[in-house]
């Protein structure tokens, strides 16, 4: 799961208010972040670095007009996340000009397509599955349309991508649709973001939400659409209205304010023991939160404090780094949670340590009962197309019933959401990892 941004524009757009569009999509990843473009000028530019989008001009300094760019924020499935190597985007730059490709998924069958592409004379110099699809791209012959048809029969997984192709900004949507993808528009520009809110606080009009299988090449004065013939199921992840996305955005034709508010009313309403206020784990538990509140009639309370400097704890790369970023984040308000019992509600339990250390501080703050409460049904399966759980060991409930995953975070109750509410209002979209059947697999 990661960013993907892109711009076009005769006239330039500044490269800070490019990086603006990245910063909107900064909690679809915090290891890495990176651009390569062409300003008004002609001249290539390009930068990669560890670290977080705002740390991007103090380092690089300048701040041309760009003509063409494109830009990612890395939260690593494939390859390993301290690996410079890894850091997209990744291009080559021939007589013609340069291929340059940011992907936002995972491809399943990426050992099978790297070791045929290395029998072809291809050297790799990252770990990244990203790097499969530029040489894949490059080594068709074929026009623009017809490498995506290529593409499209090789490739399993998630691959929602922008590509720079000399002078075209190309954006495509996988068959799947896995992954979201929008475009926008101000002034003669053309935006590409994997969320419409990134446009939005921008100052951009997201236009249209791109189909799956979708194309559009841009260029000086057009901008063109093709279509890769669709065989496959729509799965539209239900992750990223889960967790993954902004609440105030909209993917696969849902508000994610509106989903995540939707389940928590539906969780308040098997709701069957007593306590005093509901309190979110903020922020991905803050719209569950309202609507439970709603439904049940109970004080919505900020009994825990969030610390905007820190990241997100189920992003980081490690366990280690994700036990230490809940300490350095939240923090609990002793008066508001002293002698209460409190419905904790959450979007999802994955591994269940993160969980386990909220718990223990909130009974450190005094906290009489903690009822936990999830937003989303028991992830039992691992996600292949790009969400870091790759082995059912590594899940909480994978090992254990919810009985036992209570008493390994130190809950007094735990409930989840009922899959069939997802089954039910969710109907189309990939749930592999609450369901554990796959449609695509690995």
């Amino acid at each position: 799961m990661c960013g993907i941004a892109g711009a076009f524009s005769k006239r330039g757009v500044k490269l800070s208010e490019f990086l603006y569009v990245l910063q909107g999509l900064q909690h679809r990843g915090q290891e890495s972040t990176g651009f390569v473009g062409y300003s008004i000028d002609g001249e290539f530019i390009t930068f990669k670095t560890l670290g977080l989008v705002h740390q991007v001009m103090d380092k690089f300094g300048k701040d041309p007009y760009m003509r063409i760019i494109i830009g990612h924020t890395r939260y690593s499935t494939q390859g390993e996340s301290w690996r410079q190597e890894n850091i997209q985007p990744f291009y080559i730059l021939e007589e013609g000009g340069t291929i340059a490709v940011v992907h936002n998924g995972n491809i399943i069958n990426y050992g099978d397509l790297k070791n045929k592409l290395k029998s072809r004379g291809i050297f790799f110099k990252s770990t990244s599955d990203t790097e499969v699809l530029l040489y894949l791209y490059i080594l068709s012959d074929k026009g623009i349309p017809d490498k995506f048809k290529y593409m499209s029969d090789e490739v399993k997984g998630a691959w929602t991508v922008l590509f720079i192709d000399r002078g075209n900004l190309v954006a495509f949507r996988d068959p799947y649709g896995f992954r979201p993808l929008w475009m926008g528009k101000r002034d003669d520009e053309i935006w590409f973001a994997s969320e419409d809110s990134a446009l939005r606080s921008a100052g951009i009009v997201p236009i249209m939400e791109m189909e799956r299988g979708q194309g559009l090449i841009v260029r000086e004065n057009s901008v063109k659409d093709f279509r890769v013939e669709l065989e496959s199921l729509s799965l539209p992840c239900s992750f990223e209205l889960v967790y993954f996305a902004r609440p105030d955005s909209h993917i696969f034709g849902r508000s994610v304010y509106e989903w995540r508010y939707f389940a928590g009313k539906k969780l308040a309403e098997i709701e069957d023991i007593e306590a005093d206020i509901v309190v979110p784990v903020p922020d991905s538990g803050n719209i569950y939160a309202l609507g439970f509140s709603e439904q049940i009639g109970k004080p919505f309370q900020l009994g825990l404090i969030r610390s905007h400097y820190a990241g997100r704890s189920f992003i980081q790369p490690t366990q280690k780094k994700r036990r230490e970023t809940v300490r350095m984040k939240l923090f609990p308000v002793i008066s508001v949670l002293r002698g209460k019992r409190i419905y904790l509600i959450d979007d999802s339990i994955v591994r269940g340590t993160t969980m386990r250390e909220i718990v223990r501080m909130l009974r450190e703050a005094g906290t009489k009962e903690i009822h936990v409460r999830i937003g989303s049904p028991p992830v039992i399966g691992p996600c292949y197309y790009g969400i870091d759980t790759p082995t059912r060991k590594e899940l909480i409930a994978n090992q254990m019933n919810v009985e036992g995953i209570a008493k390994f975070i130190e809950a007094d109750s735990l409930r989840y959401l009922p899959i069939e509410v997802m089954e039910k209002n969710l109907k189309g979209f990939c749930i592999s990892c609450f369901s554990g059947k796959y449609f695509v697999h690995p």
